[in-house]
């Protein structure tokens, strides 16, 4: 038996989705990197396959080993043929001791393309694209440089979770490709 949606129960949703999809070109929620549990931005740019072969995210500027205490550059780049916008979000945190799951040193945005965001109740930092940072950098490409200043006192392993969405620029959560990575670093020598 087919059931009917209510006219405006059906108009309430239509005129939310606006909303939820400015939102995304503004920055991901916080906490979709897929690490430690966390959901991916594939939970609502669902109609692709997580990491389809054509397309990649990569996180460029992480060390085997990590000094304590020192800032590095680091390069988000999502590639895609075909794209017209692109997103990410990153964090960083420990991987393993009595610190597991928890900040690992600190981020931030090295220019205006980034931005920082909190998920409530967390005291995890995650770094994100904002509105004019979803603009493509080349053709096919997004690229975004944060800067991440290594934890000190060291605590050992360090897991930074990457998602990135390669999307069709349509202003919908549709015919978007996302993309997981996850990265270690290990304390080295001060």
């Amino acid at each position: 038996m087919r059931r009917a949606i209510p006219l405006a129960l059906l108009a309430a949703l239509m005129a939310s989705v606006p909303l939820a999809v400015s939102a995304y070109r503004e920055g991901p929620l916080p906490a979709m990197t897929g690490g430690f549990g966390e959901k991916t931005c594939h939970t609502c740019h669902f109609d692709n396959r997580l990491n389809d072969r054509l397309g990649s995210v990569r996180l460029e500027g992480v060390l085997p080993a990590y000094v304590p205490g020192r800032e590095y550059t680091l390069t988000v780049i999502v590639h895609r043929a075909g794209i017209k916008r692109a997103g990410f979000e990153l964090a960083v945190r420990f991987a393993d001791g009595a610190d597991k799951s928890h900040q690992a040193g600190t981020l931030r945005p090295a220019d205006g393309r980034t931005q920082m965001a909190a998920a409530p109740g967390s005291s995890i930092q995650y770094i994100q694209h904002n509105k004019p940072g979803s603009d493509l950098a080349g053709p096919d490409e997004g690229r975004w440089t944060v800067l991440w200043a290594a934890p000190s006192p060291p605590a050992g392993r360090v897991i930074f979770t990457l998602a990135g969405n390669a999307a069709n620029g349509d202003a919908s959560a549709l015919g978007d490709f996302i993309y997981t990575t996850s990265l270690t670093s290990h304390a080295g020598p001060r």
